[in-house]
């Protein structure tokens, strides 16, 4: 059946990106974090961060605790609202991140090079939309 087809591919794939490590300094999650603190130009709460990654906010301060033991990331009070505590990464967290980062786009490229241009050009559109739609069906839930 198609809906037994959709799950096993998708469950196979999040298996293989999760473990084999595709970052191989950093658990998943961390990694996730680091990239979504790295790419937002701002500070951002822990709640900030648990909603776009939709990770609860118990492991979301597991995480976190984990990446300033690291020495990668900074918390510190908010100067306009001091209830408020921004994270960001630090002058090391965004090196490491960067190189993790700079291995897994290696990683892409090869996946590219395997399936072809011209399926991943079809595939990412399509990916974005069932991402999108599952949200979407989630949120209604």
């Amino acid at each position: 059946m198609l809906n037994e087809d959709l799950l096993s591919a998708w469950l196979q794939l999040g298996c293989i990106i999760d473990n084999q490590r595709l970052v191989t300094d950093l658990p998943f999650n961390e990694a996730l974090v680091c990239g979504i603190l790295f790419r937002a130009g701002e500070p951002l709460t822990a709640s900030d961060l648990c909603t776009r990654t939709r990770i609860l906010k118990s492991q979301m301060n597991a995480i976190l605790n984990s990446l300033e033991k690291k020495g990668f990331l900074l918390r510190q009070r908010s100067q306009d609202d001091l209830r408020r505590v921004e994270l960001s990464l630090l002058p090391y967290g965004v090196d490491c991140y960067q190189e993790s980062h700079r291995q897994t786009l290696a990683l892409v490229d090869r996946l590219i090079a395997s399936v072809g241009q011209e399926t991943v050009k079809t595939l990412v559109p399509l990916l974005l939309q069932a991402a999108d739609s599952f949200d979407h069906i989630l949120k209604e839930a």
